[in-house]
């Protein structure tokens, strides 16, 4: 058996991060960026207008007010999306719509409502500073500006940014493709009648919800029998990860470790000193991951947070896919005595200015319910204890699930 950190750094340095390929920017919310983003062209493109108003030379408005308006002849009208305007004739104001190319013979836009104005002439009462309601080339992003680095992880808002300068698609890192597989002879699914000896898949279900947002594809094979051939046949699938749920342990007909082993994967560790999820089994074949989980459903959500989801992370190009506990305090007659690393769900709180902790009550890896209304996963060292507070560490959901 392995201690915690020795397993995930062995899970990390065989990870290896995926190839890249090309994205439609309206496809690439929650990839990670090959490459970085450049602009190449100013946002706005021209000047344009700000307002819905008349084009004019700030110098014609000095010296206009309530008592001494200032009158100006009419010219042209220029709406969003005209273009190539020919050069307007001295001394007359010209109506510009929001969006609208600004000639450069103006330097200043006055809004509609501070003026009066018929078919022929527009009544001005007051002055403008050059430049007001024009906005410059570049304003909001100028040509040749870094918009985003890359290993960036693009959110949903990000896409209008790129669309604002022109990109139809982007690099970005591969996501992996799964095989999510259940093994054991009482495993069936949901739906079917709950027979003697049988129990519903939770697991699959529960790894499909976890790993979909970062995989390209995901098989679900809801249960595989505990038989020597179904099971190595299934195990020489060519997914980018392959995630076993159950036949890890100890029982005779635990086959997961030997039947990979016969379809070429080689083990690079079996069992962690953790609690829950001490059979976890991980193995490599070329680029591929084999994640086998325990099949106690609690261990199967509690490994694939700890080892599988920060694998993927990686794997799609990002640089924090290590968890990042931070330190915690047990609340009084928290501690739980085990001879291994407890890695269990719980409530995290911040009282007085620091962050409490409490372990949720069940203590079986067989209760999934372990996890109802948890804040995250709270970590605590065989050597936690003793008098006095207890620091352990707390890894909040919101930060494992951020895929």
């Amino acid at each position: 058996m392995i201690e915690l950190q020795k397993a995930c750094d062995l899970v990390f340095e065989n990870t290896p991060v995926l190839g890249t390929q090309g994205r439609l920017i309206e496809e690439s919310v929650g990839y990670v960026l090959a490459e970085d983003v450049i602009s190449s062209i100013n946002v706005a493109p021209f000047r344009n207008s700000a307002m819905d108003g008349f084009a004019v030379r700030s110098e014609w408005l000095a010296g206009c007010s309530d008592s001494n308006p200032c009158i100006l002849p009419i010219g042209q009208t220029i709406f969003a999306g005209d273009a190539g305007q020919e050069s307007v004739s001295g001394g007359r104001a010209v109506k510009v719509m929001t969006g609208a190319p600004v000639p450069d013979e103006f330097d200043a836009v006055v809004p509609f409502e501070h003026t009066e104005y018929n078919q022929t002439e527009v009544r001005f009462f007051g002055s403008i500073a050059s430049g007001a309601n024009v906005r410059p080339p570049g304003e909001d992003i100028a040509a040749g500006q870094k918009l985003y680095e890359k290993g960036t992880t693009l959110g949903r808002l990000d896409t209008g940014i790129l669309a604002t300068i022109g990109l139809r698609s982007v690099t970005t890192f591969r996501r992996p493709s799964l095989l999510v597989l259940g093994t054991g002879d009482e495993i069936i699914s949901p739906g079917e009648r709950l027979a003697v000896g049988k129990i519903y898949d939770a697991n699959t279900f529960t790894l499909q919800a976890l790993l979909t947002p970062l995989s390209a594809s995901l098989h679900r094979v809801p249960a595989v029998q505990d038989r020597r051939e179904e099971l190595e046949k299934t195990l020489r699938s060519p997914h980018d990860v392959v995630v076993t749920s159950g036949g890890v342990s100890a029982g005779e007909r635990d086959l997961v470790v030997k039947m990979a082993e016969s379809a070429g994967w080689k083990t690079v560790f079996h069992k962690a000193r953790i609690k829950p999820g001490k059979p976890i089994y991980f193995a490599t074949k070329g680029k591929q991951l084999l994640f086998g989980l325990p099949g106690n459903p609690l261990s199967t959500a509690v490994t694939c947070s700890v080892f599988v989801i920060p694998a993927l992370k990686k794997m799609t190009g990002r640089t924090d896919y290590h968890l990042q506990p931070q330190p915690a305090v047990l609340a009084p007659g928290g501690v739980r005595k085990s001879g291994r690393t407890l890695i269990w769900p719980g409530f995290i709180r911040e009282e007085d200015g620091r962050t409490v902790v409490e372990f949720s009550p069940k203590k079986s890896s067989a209760a999934m319910t372990a996890v109802l209304n948890s804040d995250g996963l709270i970590v605590q060292s065989p050597t936690d204890g003793g008098a006095g507070d207890v620091t352990v560490q707390a890894i909040r959901w919101r930060d494992i699930l951020d895929a």
